[in-house]
């Protein structure tokens, strides 16, 4: 099962591949947060699928475009990596300017 699992998982990704390559520099650019997520679904769920039963398995089987869905699934959640990074800059400009006289 995990075999058969993994195998419909590559050929997901690798369909995903093929339409990237089709598109155009600019969109490419413009889905670089996709890439990435889809990307890192893929390879989560490489590594998942050796501890996944074959009832997970199966269930995960059913799903027609496994990586997508996912992908879509993430962009429901709220993100606070952008808060994050917003505050980490904050600090980071407050730390570097600390010392230096307004000229």
């Amino acid at each position: 099962m995990k075999e058969h699992f993994l195998d419909r998982l590559y050929g997901e990704y690798q369909a995903y591949r093929a339409s990237l390559l089709s598109c155009p520099n600019f969109e490419v650019f413009d889905r670089c947060d996709e890439i990435d997520a889809v990307v890192n679904f893929y390879e989560i769920l490489s590594e998942k699928a050796e501890g996944m039963s074959d009832h997970e398995l199966q269930t995960l089987l059913k799903r027609r475009n496994l990586l997508m869905e996912l992908y879509e699934l993430w962009l429901k959640r709220d993100d606070s990596a952008y808060g994050e990074m917003k505050m980490h800059v904050d600090s980071e400009i407050s730390n570097m300017t600390k010392g230096i006289s307004g000229k």
